[in-house]
């Protein structure tokens, strides 16, 4: 092969290399034109102790899994909902401090519980064979927790809020009614975190 010809073929296999396209962005990143979840915080809420014990976690792991992102918990601050809404000093320091899209107040009512005593009767016999009746009580617990959710935007921007409620998974036997409530409190953060995700997209 002559030189000229060697030539040849180079340039014409550095020609075919050039005019194939490169790789789109969209597939090197599938997740690109996808929009980002928006930042999140949680200023305060309010609430009965224990009941807002399990919410809180609960609604922040929640939101997380329905796509609004990891909520940023600024509860420590002391700051109020309302003051974080309103234009001002206060309102820009907490802002520049706690960047966000949206800022979330919640408010746990105290849960209502109602008690269910169930009894039953089973014979049975004692050591000398004699036939007894045996009285068995069976207490259960039905409990309702309902929270509002309020959320702001920009500093002046209007506030929304919704409500939800939530209830105990299973008739707990508890003395102090406490599972039952508990449950009902994490009911209550699912409906929650799935309402806010449905408002905020």
């Amino acid at each position: 092969m002559t030189a000229a010809r060697a030539a040849a073929v180079v340039l014409a296999a550095l020609a075919a290399g050039c005019s194939q396209a490169p790789p789109s962005a969209s597939a090197s990143t599938p997740a690109s034109g996808r929009a980002s979840a928006r930042r999140l915080v949680l200023v305060e809420a309010k609430g009965p102790g224990p009941e807002l014990e399990r919410f809180v976690p609960h609604f922040l792991s929640a939101a997380s899994d329905r796509g609004l992102g990891a909520i940023a918990d600024a509860r420590l601050s002391g700051a109020r909902l309302a003051d974080v809404g309103a234009p001002g000093e206060t309102a820009s320091a907490f802002r520049q401090a706690n960047p966000g899209d949206l800022y979330l107040g919640v408010t746990l009512s105290p849960c209502t519980v109602n008690r269910h005593e169930g009894r039953y009767y089973d014979r049975q016999t004692t050591m000398t064979g004699a036939p007894v009746r045996v009285e068995t009580v069976v207490v259960t617990y039905d409990a309702t927790c309902t929270v509002s959710v309020t959320y702001v935007g920009e500093a002046g921007s209007a506030a929304k809020s919704f409500e939800v409620s939530g209830q105990n998974g299973t008739a707990e036997v508890s003395a102090s009614n406490t599972e039952a409530e508990a449950q009902a409190a994490e009911d209550a953060a699912d409906r929650a975190a799935k309402k806010l995700a449905s408002m905020v997209r």
